[in-house]
Order: structure tokens, then sequence, then C-alpha cells
């Protein structure tokens, strides 16, 4: 503790052992005691000059320590996600006058001379801000999903295709851990996400890289995987093997784990998402063997729906059912249906039992719904018209298109040509019908100039 600008400081007693059990070390005498062990330690603190050899071990020490008392005084505030400058700011407020410690939560991995310091002490004596750079290195993980030939944070497709991950981290230095060195991938599928390349025994088969090296699975890493029967999540695990004594001079490089996974029938539609989360536990401390954890990174995949209404075009109350449609890409070309539930369809994959072309119509209330799609333009073209409307002349083009945010993948808008998709509703497109008359067929020169004279009206 401290008073303002004099540099008055008095100990407080949290910290009276940690001076009392370094007396040697910090030659504070071996009389020392909780009588007298508060200025010795102001003097001994006050008296480290030289950053590097003197006040860094310190501060490392004094840290370690603390980490490992549960009376101690302690604030923790969480640093900005996204870096300003190659820096990520912490910042702590309504501080009490003194001379604190801060370190990271979790400590260093980078052992090399571009290590930095772990722990800093600040003198805090006035009302000005104090600002103080703390540099230390520290795996980090990087996740991203295929979005076309980029790599982003978020993708769209439809339910049955494929989706590629990617994890991307860097190997650390190990110098300084003898007993080995932990580094674990982890990484959550929501349940709208299957695994792929599974096998007996919960593995399944990514590819794992440092720079252009492809690894060995069971030699360099394992990869296992477990579905929760209650969420549905997938947690996938890749561990990296012996990682200090097979990659210890790959420190620097970059390390991928790529798989994919397939977007299914469980899949989120709309605003919310198919959410996916990554981490790396790796070790922290050559000492005590313990282990820290990256923060989460998350990608987010995206499918959509729509729903068409057939309505009278002179009284759009009226809804109009058996109208029969047929789902097209934005070059004409037929899509495949499965269905889903009643009025609800979506596009076939692989060995997929088509639907019958007959049953894709509207319902009782002229409502048929697409589901299951990305992002795009289709067509959807009328087949059938009510009993006692026109068929409809030409296609109907529909467009689904959203907004991101590209530094989280969160979805912030989207909409079915102009409607806005707001919450769980279904974006409607409506679609007038108007009633005509149903000609017979009678052949020949009759028909063509009676279905003429027919149009002229």
């Amino acid at each position: 503790a401290g008073t303002a600008d004099n540099g008055g400081f008095t100990l407080n007693s949290e910290w009276n052992q940690f001076f009392i059990s370094n007396k040697t070390e910090f030659n504070l005498g071996d009389d020392t005691t909780v009588d007298n062990v508060a200025q010795r330690a102001y003097d001994y603190v006050s008296g480290l000059k030289d950053g590097k050899t003197q006040v860094v071990p310190f501060a490392k020490k004094a840290s370690d320590w603390a980490k490992t008392q549960t009376g101690l005084t302690i604030k923790t505030e969480s640093a900005a996600k996204i870096a300003v400058d190659g820096k990520y700011t912490a910042t702590f407020t309504d501080l009490a006058y003194g001379s604190y410690l801060v370190s990271p939560k979790a400590g260093s991995t980078d052992t090399s001379d571009k290590r930095g310091t772990d722990a800093i002490l600040l003198n805090v004596l006035n009302s000005t801000a104090v600002e103080q750079d703390l540099k230390s290195t520290y795996p980090t993980i990087q996740k991203t999903v295929k979005n076309g030939t980029d790599d982003k944070k978020h993708n769209s497709v439809e339910i049955g295709d494929t989706v590629d991950f990617k994890l991307a981290s860097t190997v650390p230095d190990m110098t300084e851990y003898t007993n080995g060195y932990t580094f674990k991938f982890t990484d959550t599928l929501s349940k709208g996400l299957t695994l792929n390349g599974t096998a007996e025994g919960g593995t399944f088969a990514p590819t794992v890289k440092i720079g252009d090296t492809t690894l060995t699975k069971d030699l360099d890493y394992t990869a296992t995987y477990t579905t929760d029967s209650d969420t549905g999540k997938t947690a996938l695990e890749v561990n990296m093997m012996n990682f200090k004594n097979l990659h210890q001079n790959d420190a620097g490089k970059a390390i991928t784990v790529e798989y994919s996974a397939t977007l299914n029938k469980d899949a989120e539609v709309g605003s919310t998402g198919n959410q996916n989360d990554a981490k790396i536990e790796y070790s922290n401390d050559p000492a005590s063997n313990g282990t820290g954890t990256t923060k989460e990174d998350k990608t987010y995949t995206y499918t959509f729906n729509f729903d068409i209404e057939k309505v009278n075009a002179v009284d759009h109350n009226d809804k109009l059912k058996g109208a029969q449609f047929e789902l097209q890409r934005e070059n004409g070309t037929k899509i495949n249906l499965v269905k889903v539930s009643d009025g609800v369809f979506r596009p076939a994959k692989g060995t997929e039992t088509v639907a019958d072309d007959k049953t894709v119509v509207t319902d009782n209330n002229g409502k048929l719904q697409f589901t299951g799609l990305k992002e795009g333009t289709y067509k959807v073209k009328e087949i059938k018209a009510p009993t006692g409307y026109n068929l409809l002349k030409d296609p109907i083009t529909v467009t689904i298109s959203a907004t991101y945010d590209e530094n989280t993948g969160i979805l912030e808008s989207w909409k079915v040509n102009n409607a806005n998709a707001q919450g769980t509703t279904v974006p409607v497109i409506t679609v007038e019908n108007n009633k005509g008359v149903t000609l017979p067929e009678t052949g020949g020169m009759g028909t063509v100039l009676f279905t003429v004279f027919g149009v002229a009206i």
C-alpha cells in the first residue's frame, strides 16, 4: 500500500510470508520476522535497479508464489480480444495508491530472447494513468472455415454439404520444459455438424501439418472424438505426442489441423447459425508441469430457408392450395428435393430418396417451404397451377443474401429478395395467381386458332 506522490509504502500483511520465506535469497537477514519484514521488504524492492536481471526475475518469482495463494487480493481484467498495433490492452481502474504486481493469468511459453517479461511491478502514486507494456509470447489459436476459396469466420452451405475447417497456431519454444510439453487442440462441433472421416474406437483422420510437412497420426499425434447423447455436440481432440522431443527444432513454425464435417438435418436454420468452438491446452510452467488454455476461437456455418405463399391476385386472403413448384439453380437446373416434413423440402444429397414432384405443392394455407439453402440465387418454377387458375409464365427469381461481422463471423442480417428475416420468422415470397379458363384440347388448327383468339381477347 502507498500514499500519494510521497512514495511512502507499507507492506500488505498477506505478503509477509513471501518475503520471510525468501529472506536468505533476498538478503533480508536471518532475524527477519513479521515485526520487521515490512521495512526490509521495501528496502529490497526499492533497491532493484536493473529491469532484466533484477526486477523481472523478482516479479516472476512473486507472481509464481501469488498464484499458489488463496488469501491474496487479486483483481482480474480481460485483455481486448482484438489487437491494436500488435498489442492487447487490459485496463485496471479504481486502484488504491501503491505498488502492484501484474502478470498474465497463464504463463508465457516462449523461452527465447523474445520472451520478454512474465510479470512486472507498477507504482501507482497519483491519479495519472500508468501505462506499461508486458511483453510475452503465448500460444493462440485461429479457427477458420472455408468460404469459397477463402478461409473466413463464417460460411453458408446447404444441408448435406461438406464444411472444411482449419485450426492454426505456432509451435512454441519448449527449451526449458525438461519434463515434456502439452499441446492439445480441442474443438466442439454443434449438433448440426457431423464429423467426417471417423473410424471405430472414436478416432478420426484430420490432416496435421507443421510448416509444409504432414505429420503422422499415432506417431506425432492422436485424434479422438466423442458425441454427447444429450446435446448432440461432438468434442474433438488432437493431442500432440512427444511434442518436445519430436518438434523442439520446429519452434516458430505454423502448425495446422484440417478436417471436415457435414451440415446435417439437425442444423440450425437462419440467424442462430451452427457454432464451432476451438482452443488449445498448453504447458505454461516448466517447474510444475502446469497448463494454460487459449481463448476460444469460433466459426459459424449458416443455412437458410424461405416460404412460398400462393394467393389469389385479387384477394390475398384467399390462400391457394395445390400449386406444384420446382426449385432450380440460377441457371435453370432442377434441384432434386427431400421431404423434411409436410410442406417442407430441402435439396437432396448423394443417395437420398428424392421426393415425388407431385408432393411439392402448397398446403391448405397456400404455403410451401424450401429449407437448408446457402446464400445465392434460385428460381422457383410453377409446374401446375391451382385448379381454375392460370399457370405462371416465368419462374420466380429468389435471392438469399446476408451480411456478417467479418471479425467474429456472426450474422448481422439476412433477407430473401426484399423480405427481411426477423428472429425465427421465415421470410415469405408471395406469389399471385390469376383466375383463368381451362380450354379443352381438340387438336388441329381449331385448337391453335381458338387459343390465339382466346389470348387476343
